[in-house]
């Protein structure tokens, strides 16, 4: 019965390979464009180092590699070079390359929620899913006036999602310039003190014995919520946030109010929200502004978007990790994407695991294995958890 156990690390590999291959035989790649222009990577599944520098002639040449090799994690570079095939930088003759965000769950600050045990895994990959339709819909679409088919949203297989952006503009950028538009998703350096709209006045005091002495009134007011840039995205945000306070139960509102900065009794939720906001004290407007600024900001991998040289997952390919698709979205897709539900290369066929971690796991909210549990779960369930290494496949009977 040791014995049995003490392989089945060897044989969860091997089952994995197995699948990977059985998947590859027929699956759906979407191919960069100019993917012959482009650099390939692979890593395999004895954990060795990526084998790089490949070049592909064809579509052929791709689905034939895969099939043979059956890698457990595939990428292509986000550069078009002259030569990719050749091992240096310098001899490859870099000539461009897309505009890359990768926006991990990993990187948000509430991941610090999760780990304290606040909130679920699940639901920080609902929050990574907001922050990529925000970056899709109100910088990428809005801000920076592209279409919808200049650029390209994958969901990573992982732990969250990619915008390829593919306007010809942007693919001779210098990596500092894309180091800039990733701070601009972060608000870095952003001075707040021009989000809201300076309406102060001056006003006439009579001061005895010294005639009328004039003193400047700050008064700052609420943008319109379709104003240009991190103007337009706080006041969206404003706006949204004093809907929905009004909604609130009277305790739960308290709360949040309490949490923007707003001190008690001055939100009039009763005037319009332009009245609601300039009317309330100065400092608890520039509250308002900095809560709303952290709520918005959007938290992209930085030195992904700054590498022209980086490599980036194969759309189609499967992720070594979980099992999962890479998988291109709409922008209406995403709204509805469930990361654990549709994505999906495998079956339902049940399959008997064995959790080797030590405490409770899941895949997403439907998906449970408990501490040494031994299971049998539908076959994407089952791989999922030998993917992560939660789980191997239980070989006693």
């Amino acid at each position: 019965m040791s014995l049995l156990k003490d392989i089945e690390p060897i044989k969860t590999k091997d089952y994995l390979r197995t699948k990977f291959q059985e998947y590859y035989q027929t699956a759906e790649i979407t191919l960069p464009p100019r993917f012959t222009s482009r650099e390939w990577g692979f890593l395999d599944w004895n954990g060795r180092g990526m084998r790089r520098h490949v070049k592909f002639n064809s579509f052929n040449e791709v689905k034939k590699y895969l099939q043979k090799n059956t890698p457990a994690h595939c990428y292509h570079s986000v550069a078009y070079y002259e030569d990719p095939g050749k091992m240096s930088m310098v001899e490859k003759d870099w000539k461009g390359a897309d505009l890359i965000f990768d926006l991990d769950a990993d990187h948000l600050p509430e991941m610090q929620d999760v780990i304290g045990g606040k909130i679920t895994f699940a639901q920080l990959m609902e929050y990574i899913k907001e922050q990529t339709s925000r970056l899709v819909n109100d910088v990428l679409l809005g801000n920076f006036g592209l279409s919808e088919n200049e650029l390209m949203i994958v969901f990573s297989g992982g732990r969250g999602y990619h915008v390829h952006v593919r306007n010809p503009d942007v693919l001779t950028l210098p990596s500092g310039a894309r180091r800039e538009i990733a701070d601009y998703l972060t608000g870095k350096g952003l001075d707040l003190n021009k989000i809201l709209i300076d309406a102060g006045y001056t006003k006439e005091y009579p001061i005895r014995g010294k005639g009328l002495e004039r003193k400047n009134i700050p008064f700052s007011k609420l943008p319109k919520d379709d104003s240009k840039g991190w103007q337009g995205i706080i006041s969206k945000f404003i706006n949204e946030k004093l809907d929905k306070l009004r909604e609130m139960e009277k305790e739960e509102r308290k709360k949040e109010i309490k949490d923007i900065g707003i001190p008690k009794d001055v939100l009039n939720l009763k005037d319009n929200n332009e009245e609601a906001f300039n009317n309330i004290p100065e400092f608890a407007k520039k509250n308002f502004v900095k809560f709303a600024l952290k709520e918005t900001a959007i938290h992209p991998d930085e030195p992904v978007t700054g590498d022209i040289h980086r490599l980036i997952r194969l759309p189609g390919s499967l992720h070594g990790k979980t099992g999962l698709v890479v998988k291109t979205l709409s922008r209406k897709e995403l709204d509805n994407f469930d990361p654990y539900e549709i994505p999906i290369a495998f079956g339902e066929k049940p399959v008997k695991v064995r959790n080797v971690v030590g405490r409770p796991v899941t895949m997403g909210n439907n998906h449970k294995l408990n501490i040494d549990e031994i299971k049998e779960l539908p076959e994407f369930v089952a791989i999922y958890f030998m993917a992560m290494k939660f789980a191997t496949l239980c070989l006693e009977t």
